[in-house]
């Protein structure tokens, strides 16, 4: 997108905006395109993980929520909340990442399947364009398929 660095960018729609860690001087090109807040899936212990990223965020007018992602142990728990978050702020712009956007990527599958209608197989077209997930995410996505869309069929 215009301006910002950060990597793995894909545009969910017109609201959300995912990518991997944006660098320290994005957040300002991310309000000054319309962006109002930012969800980080990070976790601290990452060292990856960008330390002052709530203060950048908030210094560039937008709201940073903070939704820590274990990518060693997904869970129901973090799509729920996720989605809980998103519908809360929306329509607001959105902008959503993770260090390398995998997490993101693969909650975001969930989000378009489960929340957006958006056919399994173009949903996993877009998350094969960022990753193609390995066997604990792989066996998540499937699990949460079943517990949220099969059921229903």
């Amino acid at each position: 997108m215009s301006g910002i660095q950060a990597p793995a960018q894909q545009l969910v729609h017109q609201h959300l905006m995912s990518s991997a860690l944006p660098e320290a001087e994005d957040f300002a090109q991310m309000a000054a395109l319309g962006f109002e807040a930012v969800i980080s899936l990070g976790r601290p212990e990452d060292s990856r993980y960008l330390r002052d990223e709530d203060i950048l965020v908030t210094a560039a007018g937008m709201r940073y929520l903070h939704l820590p992602v274990d990518f060693s142990a997904p869970a129901f728990g973090d799509y729920e909340l996720l989605r809980d978050l998103l519908n809360a702020l929306y329509p607001r712009k959105i902008w959503l990442h993770c260090a390398e956007n995998k997490r993101v990527s693969a909650l975001i599958f969930l989000y378009n399947v489960i929340d957006r209608s958006m056919p399994i197989a173009e949903a996993k077209a877009r998350l094969h364009l960022v990753w193609h997930p390995d066997e604990i995410w792989q066996a998540f996505l499937d699990e949460a398929l079943e517990k949220y869309v099969y059921q229903y069929i």
